[in-house]
């Protein structure tokens, strides 16, 4: 829809005259009609001649059969020959055969025919008292060309009439519609483009004789003026009472944006402690419960070996020895590997600008089965790696932390026995969707809303822990740049994944 900003009226000889493209309608409905009525009259006439025609046929058979019959019976060839060229002069007639009960063949043909119309058989009997004798069969056929030459004469004169008569009524209905609406329209357009509210004054008026009775451009003059005089009583209303307002505007401008500052002020400082206070305080508790859940393994690793390296009556090989070492080692670098990764996830929250690096997949996973080696061979869980492991962009700390979690879980919640499943495949849209499969019951939809919640937990006392671990995966994937999500397995179990940019 055009509105007064965006119309622009085009150049004279630019512009479509509303005219013209009556007349144009007016001329395409009546060719229409013209068209329909014209070849209804074609084909009328056309079966009126058809019927015609079939006059020809029978006044063939009532006039010259009789003849043709006595003169075949006399053998008078003269007598024959006279009968078919009488025949053939008959209008429309284009050929004749006639054949004889002994072989006998004569044939007429007009120069001008081409295409047989009618044709019919006639059978030639001899009748001589009560006795009748077949003396032969005359074919005649009946040319188009002498019909088709007359439907044409008649379709073109009908279509000249018919022609003639609709430009005349064009000419007219365009000449009408000029001096009766055109240029009116045209007139009462310019008034209202020009008109702003500088000229409100000035009322339309157009070059028409007046009447007492009211058309349509009447009423929309009408309909103008009312509303140039409607603006005009409105705008010095509003006059008066801008005068009246303008003095308590500036008073109460002054004071509600003294008070809005200062309330929008304390506002933002409120909201800002207040979800500086909250933030802290999630962090703060999910740090402690984090702690706890992910530093009890490496604790225990190292309360155990150094435990055993100071047992006095307990004599221990070299080898044992270097081995209880190297796991205190592993288990001093895991919780030092740690306790980074719990410094780094608290600068989350202040830096958006965590820079990633490439990284394995396979690698990352391998380190996580690692630590959960003895987990799973307490669970008897078999786990397998399978698929493509393309390399991606992360933190590698951070996404062993997440295949950690996940094989935890699957180890834990993946029934007697777990068949565990880890894998990754490349996706369309350039990221790496990460997956662990398992082999235990499955969640419920309720179950799934919940999933990545802090502090929820489905099976409290099947394996120990806070519930934190998904909901710090959650966090983790999120700042990487991924997404997390649950699916149940085609054929049972569940399916644990997330998604990473690929490198």
């Amino acid at each position: 829809m055009m509105n007064a900003e965006t119309f622009h009226p085009a150049p004279d000889r630019q512009r479509k005259y509303l005219g013209h493209k009556i007349v144009l309608a007016v001329l395409v409905y009546t060719l229409l009609v013209a068209s329909l009525v014209t070849g209804v009259q074609i084909y009328r006439a056309y079966q009126t001649a058809l019927s015609n025609l079939e006059q020809r046929f029978t006044e063939i058979e009532n006039s010259y059969l009789p003849s043709l019959a006595a003169g075949m019976w006399s053998v008078d060839v003269p007598r024959i020959e006279a009968l078919l060229d009488g025949i053939a002069k008959i209008p429309d007639v284009g050929r004749l055969h006639l054949r004889g009960e002994l072989n006998d063949d004569w044939q007429r043909k007009h120069p001008a025919h081409r295409q047989v119309l009618l044709a019919r058989e006639f059978k030639i009997i001899y009748r001589e008292g009560s006795d009748t004798f077949d003396m032969g069969s005359l074919h005649v056929e009946l040319m188009a060309q002498d019909i088709q030459a007359r439907m044409w004469d008649t379709a073109k004169s009908i279509a000249i009439t018919t022609t003639v008569s609709l430009l005349m009524s064009a000419l007219f209905v365009l000449f009408i519609f000029r001096r009766w609406i055109e240029r009116h329209l045209v007139k009462t357009a310019k008034y209202v483009q020009q008109l702003d509210l500088t000229n409100l004054d000035q009322s339309l008026q157009l070059d028409r004789p007046n009447s007492e009775a009211q058309d349509e451009l009447d009423l929309v003059v009408y309909a103008i003026n009312s509303m140039r005089s409607s603006i005009q009583s409105d705008m010095k209303k509003r006059d008066i009472l801008d005068q009246e307002l303008a003095l308590y505007r500036e008073q109460l401008e002054q004071l509600v944006a003294e008070r809005t500052a200062d309330l929008q002020s304390k506002t933002m400082l409120l909201e800002s402690k207040s979800e500086e206070l909250i933030l802290q305080n999630r962090e703060l508790d999910a740090y402690a419960h984090t702690v706890a859940h992910d530093l009890k393994q490496p604790v225990s690793n190292l309360m155990g070996a150094s435990n055993l390296l100071n047992a006095e009556n307990l004599e221990l090989s070299a080898e044992k020895n270097r081995m209880l070492l190297i796991s205190i080692q592993q288990s001093s670098k895991k919780m030092h590997a740690i306790i980074d990764s719990l410094l780094l996830l608290a600068r989350v929250r202040k830096d958006d600008n965590l820079p990633l690096e490439k990284i394995s997949l396979e690698h990352a996973a391998h380190e996580a089965y690692h630590r959960l080696s003895a987990l799973a061979a307490e669970r008897y869980a078999q786990i397998h790696f399978s698929g493509h492991w393309p390399a991606v962009q992360g933190n590698e700390q951070w996404v062993e932390e997440v295949w950690a979690n996940y094989l935890s879980n699957a180890i834990k919640y993946g029934g007697d026995s777990p068949q565990v499943e880890i894998g990754a495949t490349d996706l369309a849209n350039g990221y790496v969707k990460c997956w662990v499969k398992d082999s235990g019951g499955g969640l419920s939809s309720e179950q799934q809303d919940q999933l990545f919640e802090q502090f929820v937990r489905f099976h409290p006392a099947a394996a120990e822990g806070h519930g934190l671990g998904l909901s710090i995966v959650q966090r983790i994937v999120y700042k990487l740049g991924g997404e997390v999500g649950y699916d149940k397995g085609m054929h049972g179990g569940s399916v644990f994944w997330f998604t990473l940019r690929s490198a």
